[in-house]
């Protein structure tokens, strides 16, 4: 019996992988979760992981984490457009504005680089 409904399929798939059907379901849409063989959890329908917490503290770090990275995929996106400018860049004035900018984000990645690696060593404990 073949399902139409791609969410179904996708999840059938996972299962076929070795992926398990969950007690949980989705914080968002309501669809059961399934657990990955990496011992993530998964929901088919938003095609994204969901993080069970345990606690408002568990919750409040994992939230921290999930901006923190939100923040610097706008942070890599900013650098890599400032790099297609350089490139195209003529005048010394704004190749010396471009390379200031693309200075201060490259520590700004670098630190929300590590602010998220600490969350996640935290969160490991």
């Amino acid at each position: 019996m073949a399902s139409s409904d791609p969410v179904i399929r996708r999840m059938a798939e996972l299962m076929r992988e070795g992926a398990a059907l969950t007690q949980y379901a989705c914080p968002t849409c309501g669809t059961p979760l399934l657990r990955l063989k990496s011992g993530k959890y998964y929901c088919a329908r938003c095609d994204k992981e969901v993080v069970l917490v345990k606690s408002e503290e568990e919750e409040r770090s994992v939230s921290i984490r999930y901006g923190l990275v939100g923040v610097r995929d706008v942070v890599y996106g900013k650098i890599m457009a400032i790099s297609r400018t350089l490139e195209s860049s003529r005048e010394v004035d704004d190749v010396d504005r471009s390379t200031a900018a693309l200075i201060n984000l490259l520590r700004a990645l670098d630190l929300l680089n590590h602010l998220i690696g600490g969350e996640q060593e935290k969160h490991a404990d």
